[in-house]
């Protein structure tokens, strides 16, 4: 092990340099050139052991793999520090302790160190079947002295050590150079050459499958709450379905993922922890008791209630995890979300003054964002540009979310439709539409704005009244379970109201048959 550049009494003078109250940690650490944790190594050290606990070691140290699974579990337990853990097993340093809490977290085997053997460094060299044959029986005889037989003929341990593993298991025939003569290229029949490519492109196309599945089951996902704690367990199931599915190679797919193929079977056979089948059992108590109560209940009247059946303390965000997983959701009234106040930045007349006639296309027209919900508690917006002189929709765009891009969008499609209109645009005073990137849009383009007066939506009544036609005859008349359903509604109703749907007022026309008699 390397030798500490440090003595006891030089450590001790370091400590008392501190604690005499001359010198700042800041100070100490940079006048001797050591690092934070390593002063607080020392005091720590000093501290429980006196000067006896900052002698360096003078040997290999040794630990047990029992010891070094119930330091993890200690500090994993959160009851101790890394400092306290080192001073309860005699630890040489925080950073051992560190390497041993890696392996565990990262599934690798913790085990018993051991104590370090000089072996030679003799190289291998050429052997054959006879001499293999009599080195791992006299390696046998001798009990397996790897070191000794090495350094006696003058062969390597790795050698040995494998000739006398596969004597064991093969006998005489394991021992065996089995290694043939690759024939070169320019060797090769054509017909030996076509099968080496079949070869090659059939090895091809089962990678590129292997890619192509393992991107399609892994693109997007996002991390979900999970019993475990095991890390890339996405990656696991993927390929663990792959597999079952697809029926290519575990060692494929792991080469591909760029997963060692150990570690996969490693997590497929796994136990599971202490905390892990605690979660479970929580798990079946949660679901029964919200069935009981019909799912009135939220988490901290849950976790209140798993508390006295368990008879432990169990934290909130535990139990609230664990909902998660389980779908529970508590059904009574939700709180609404408080929305902040906010000034307009620009503000127009009400230039439209409900004069909601235009006697040309592209003269005066009107906008405004709608609401739609999907799924289960899904909301969508679909801001739109409705032309006064025929009702037609002039653009539309439909987003997840309610902000300044959306209208943006909206007004940037109508202006690329008809870039040489300069309508009027009317809107109520929503944030979109008072803001400094909208007014810059309208500039660009040479629109002029139009805003209703404060809580006068019939200044806009047009656009209120094209919400409620296509709400009454296409959103309410079904669910979406999707904004990709939702999507294809609007799109699909936008087109029938533009181009099929008769109107009275535009004698007996559809907007667009009545747009294309005024051009």
């Amino acid at each position: 092990m390397a030798k500490s550049k440090f003595s006891a009494q030089e450590k001790l003078e370091v400590i008392q340099a501190y604690e005499k109250g001359n010198f700042s940690i800041k100070e100490v650490i940079e006048q001797y050139q050591i690092s934070l944790s390593t002063f607080k190594d020392w005091r720590n050290k000093y501290n429980h052991l006196g000067l006896e606990g900052l002698q360096p070691s003078k040997s290999w140290t040794t630990y047990l793999k029992e010891t070094k699974l119930q330091a993890v579990h200690d500090y994993l337990s959160g009851k101790y520090s890394l400092a306290e853990i080192i001073i309860r097993y005699g630890i040489s340093s925080q950073s051992v302790l560190g390497t041993w809490i890696k392996q565990y977290n990262g599934q690798k085997d913790v085990k018993t160190t051991g104590k370090r053997v000089n072996r030679p460094m003799t190289k291998g060299r050429t052997t054959k079947l006879e001499e293999r044959i009599f080195i791992a029986r006299d390696c046998m005889e001798n009990n397996k002295d790897y070191q000794g037989i090495a350094e006696r003929y003058n062969v390597s341990y790795q050698q040995v050590h494998q000739w006398t593993k596969k004597y064991e298991e093969g006998g005489e025939d394991a021992l065996r150079d089995r290694r043939g003569r690759v024939k070169p290229e320019a060797e090769l029949t054509s017909e030996e050459k076509t099968a080496l490519q079949m070869k090659k492109l059939e090895k091809d196309n089962e990678r590129l499958r292997a890619e192509n599945a393992l991107l399609k089951k892994l693109e997007g996902n996002r991390k979900e709450a999970r019993i475990n704690q095991v890390r890339a367990e996405d990656t696991y199931l993927a390929i663990e379905e792959i597999h079952q599915s697809e029926h290519l190679s575990i060692s494929l797919l792991c080469d591909v993922a760029d997963i060692a193929r150990s570690a996969y079977y490693k997590w497929k056979n796994r136990t599971p922890t202490e905390n892990e089948q605690l979660n479970q059992t929580i798990l079946v108590e949660m679901n029964e008791l919200h069935q009981k109560v019909e799912g009135i209940y939220g988490y901290r009247r849950m976790t209140m209630n798993m508390r006295r059946v368990f008879q432990m303390p169990l934290n909130e965000k535990r139990i609230y995890r664990l909902m998660v997983i389980a779908g529970l959701q508590s059904m009574i009234r939700r709180k609404k979300k408080q929305y902040g106040k906010s000034n307009p930045q620009h503000i127009a007349e009400n230039v439209l003054n409900r004069e909601f006639t235009a006697d040309q296309p592209n003269e005066k027209w009107v906008t405004d964002v709608t609401e739609f919900k999907y799924g289960s508690a899904h909301k969508a917006y679909l801001s739109a540009i409705l032309d006064l002189h025929d009702g037609s929709i002039v653009s539309y765009v439909l987003s997840t979310t309610n902000n300044n891009p959306l209208v943006f969008e909206t007004l940037n499609q109508a202006t690329q439709a008809f870039p040489d209109a300069a309508p009027l645009l009317h809107s109520d005073r929503g944030f979109q539409y008072t803001s400094h990137g909208f007014k810059r849009l309208l500039q660009k383009a040479e629109i002029e704005p139009s805003m209703s007066r404060v809580g006068k939506f019939i200044d806009n009544g047009p656009m209120e009244s094209f919400w409620g036609t296509l709400k009454c005859e296409k959103y309410y008349l079904h669910k979406y379970k999707t904004f990709d359903e939702l999507q294809q509604a609007i799109d699909d109703y936008i087109h029938f109201y533009n181009h099929e749907r008769l109107q009275k007022r535009l004698n007996d026309l559809t907007p667009m048959e009545y747009r294309s008699k005024a051009a």
